[in-house]
């Protein structure tokens, strides 16, 4: 399969239609951060998305939306043109119309194919055709976004596919699968045979008693070994799965990171709105009284209420004083009446005192005038009268409770209210500045949040687009994935140590198993059940034959994958270390890569040029056995597959071998753009000369507003 011609029309920023012939060999697309090349890129993922019918508005260009006018519809289109035993065509499409209030409505989904019989280009449906002759289990090995998708054992049934769609292992399988719950016909026949020689066994009267102890033994290492297999299958794939982990996690690392500074720029902005609109205050209502709002411009009406409410309080204190005077005027002549209604002026209360009274009334004698006053006679109840009365007047007066001239306080609240209000006369007098001041700071705070929620929706577009990249992990994973990899390293850690141990284990069982099974097949020597136990074993062996085959032809294929993929390993690296690479087998079924030195030893970490050398040395190596296999080849589509190259020699060494190699290899790349005077990015054609194949610059049409997505409009024209 050789594509021929791409058109991609209002898909995204590339607006209206646009069509790139290809050729074959290298084809490079040359475009700076956000000029289009993932795009372009997923424009044919949606292509060669056969699986369902995906109509999605989000797709659309937002430059052909904003110019669209109400009602009208428009047409969306991604098609292909290849070569495959004839030319043939693969076209998706969808419309859209602008309903009322600028809403898009989509429709109409199409996926059209056409293929030249020989007499004339028939119709067929898109998905079909494009199943036929690029079937969506190589597709899977054809389209790459970035360096950390170029491993395609990532996948854990990747390496099941390989061998059974490009080796002749399925040949196998009618004889031998190595699946319990879909047996081969080995598997049936040992398993039968096994039967028929323990029935015939049970039937020997003469070795009844130890046919039943070996039985026995046997049936309990049986189950004993079925057990220690599955905790073992159980602790591969725990450790299989935390691998997968910790390499996802890796993978995933400038993702984290990016997510991390996003969702830190994402709680400033929020805490900062919050904080913003704290300080808008709309209760204009609630103001007008309690911040005396309403008092704007009514310093006329402020004047009255002072003059009567001081006229009000200095008549309320004139009552008040002429009210004590007349009080105190009764309360005096109550008093001197009282003491001059005999005549007489008394002693003082307090002559004599209290001890010389009581003395006096003890002795019964009057001291002051000299003469006995007896208990019972007027003199001595005198003395006793006089002590009581000294008594009671060193005892606390009540007040006597009169009431007031005024019951309510009223003027001393209108007297306050006017004091408060002439302190704050200049502050009343300035309200109207207050409150157009008020007003305008409230603005200005609505104008700021209105920028912070533009910067919010930003920066959860920018998140949203990185999570849609990142499928293969969620934005909890993403978060908390450096909070993880200390759990996942011990849980893998236990798992592997348990592997160990369980091997061992199960290794013992087998020897034991061996044992018995030997000494419960010497038992059938002398016994009816020899035939039987001489056609189980011979059905055995061929079993086992048929699984040391299917694992052989296992390995093969796995040493001609590894075999072309140091080809191109040694092609892509020049005039530097690049190793060897293994292709390992794993416990439970999947693959993985890694790199070696010639004594054998493993580079645990390569730095990420030479790593993704090596996983893009497989894919060309997986390509040339689709070839052989099916006498036809496929390109290979990467997207940035080389962002962590330094710019220099290895970029330009690397681009220089594609070119070479025979296959059409489309990539899309920011390398060879450099910097102009004026900063914007332009081609280095003193470095793009030498490259075999086809060169595209796709750019951003100018001018263009940064901040509007439906200025936007990616531009691509051949340059080689």
């Amino acid at each position: 399969m050789n594509i021929k011609e791409i058109t991609i029309e209002n898909f995204r920023s590339y607006y209206g239609t646009n069509t790139m012939k290809f050729k074959d060999g290298l084809v490079l697309f040359l475009g700076d951060n956000g000029d289009g090349k993932t795009t372009f890129f997923e424009a044919l993922e949606w292509l060669f998305d056969t699986s369902i019918t995906n109509i999605d508005s989000r797709f659309i260009s937002e430059k052909k939306i904003a110019e669209l006018p109400e009602f009208e519809s428009d047409t969306l289109r991604v098609s292909m043109t290849f070569e495959h035993d004839g030319e043939k065509i693969v076209e998706k499409s969808f419309s859209f119309s602008k309903e009322q209030n600028g809403e898009i409505k989509t429709d109409n989904f199409q996926f059209k194919g056409f293929y030249d019989d020989g007499v004339q280009r028939s119709p067929i449906q898109g998905g079909t055709l494009l199943d036929r002759c690029f079937e969506a289990a190589i597709r899977k090995y054809c389209l790459f976004k970035g360096e950390e998708n170029l491993n395609v054992f990532n996948n854990p049934t990747a390496l099941n596919y390989l061998i059974e769609t490009f080796s002749n292992i399925r040949q196998f399988d009618p004889y031998y699968t190595g699946d319990d719950d879909k047996p081969g016909f080995t598997d049936f026949a040992e398993d039968q045979s096994n039967k028929a020689f323990e029935k015939a066994m049970k039937s020997d009267k003469q070795n009844s008693q130890r046919e039943r102890e070996l039985s026995s033994d046997l049936d309990r290492l049986r189950r004993k070994l079925d057990d220690t297999r599955k905790r073992l299958k159980n602790n591969r794939d725990n450790a299989t799965t935390y691998s997968t982990k910790l390499e996802d996690l890796e993978n995933s690392k400038e993702a984290s990171t990016l997510l991390k500074g996003i969702n830190e720029r994402l709680k400033s902005l929020y805490d900062k709105k919050i904080k913003i609109e704290g300080y808008i205050n709309e209760d204009y209502t609630i103001k007008l009284l309690d911040e005396m709002w309403i008092l704007c411009g009514f310093s006329q009406i402020f004047r009255e209420y002072q003059e009567k409410a001081t006229a009000f309080s200095k008549e309320k204190r004139k009552q008040e004083d002429e009210d004590k005077k007349k009080k105190g005027k009764e309360e005096a002549y109550q008093e001197i009446s009282q003491s001059l209604k005999d005549g007489i002026v008394p002693l003082s209360i307090y002559v004599p005192d209290e001890k010389t009274m009581q003395e006096m009334i003890e002795d019964e004698f009057c001291k002051v005038c000299g003469r006995e006053a007896k208990q019972g006679t007027d003199a001595y109840n005198f003395m006793v009268d006089k002590l009581n009365e000294l008594l009671k007047s060193q005892q606390p007066k009540k007040e006597k409770e009169e009431a007031p001239l005024f019951q309510n306080n009223f003027a001393k609240e209108l007297e306050q209210k006017r004091i408060s209000l002439e302190n704050n006369q200049e502050e009343l007098n300035n309200l109207t500045n207050t409150i157009r001041e008020r007003i305008e700071f409230n603005k200005a705070r609505k104008a700021e949040v209105k920028t912070m929620q533009d910067s919010i929706d930003a920066e959860e577009y920018v998140k949203k687009k990185l999570l849609a990249q990142n499928d293969n992990l969620t934005e909890e994973q993403l978060i908390n994935a450096y909070q993880n990899i200390s759990n996942w390293w011990e849980y893998r850690k236990d798992a592997e140590k348990q592997i160990v141990i369980l091997e061992k284990e199960e290794k013992e069982i087998e020897n034991e198993l061996t044992d018995v099974q030997k000494k419960y097949d010497e038992l059938a020597k002398d016994s009816v059940a020899n035939t039987y136990c001489k056609i189980h074993a011979v059905l055995s062996k061929i079993q086992k034959s048929f699984k040391d085959a299917k694992e052989k032809n296992t390995q093969d294929f796995l040493s001609l994958l590894e075999e072309k993929a140091n080809q191109y390993l040694e092609k892509l690296n020049i005039d530097g270390f690049y190793g060897i690479i293994r292709i390992l087998k794993t416990d439970d079924g999947s693959a993985k890569i890694v790199l070696q030195d010639k004594n054998d030893r493993f580079i645990p970490k390569a730095n990420q040029a030479l790593e993704t050398t090596m996983y893009m040395s497989v894919l060309f190596a997986i390509s040339d056995l689709t070839t052989i296999k099916r006498d036809n080849d496929y390109p290979l589509i990467f997207d940035a597959p080389t962002s962590s190259f330094t710019e220099g020699k290895k970029v330009d060494d690397f681009y220089t071998v594609i070119s070479d190699i025979k296959k059409q290899c489309i990539i899309f790349t920011k390398s060879f753009l450099i910097d102009d005077a004026n900063g914007h990015k332009v081609v280095n054609y003193d470095k793009i000369k030498s490259l075999k194949g086809t060169v595209y610059r796709m750019e951003k049409q100018r001018p263009f507003d940064d901040k509007d997505l439906s200025t936007i409009q990616t531009v691509i024209t051949p340059i080689k």
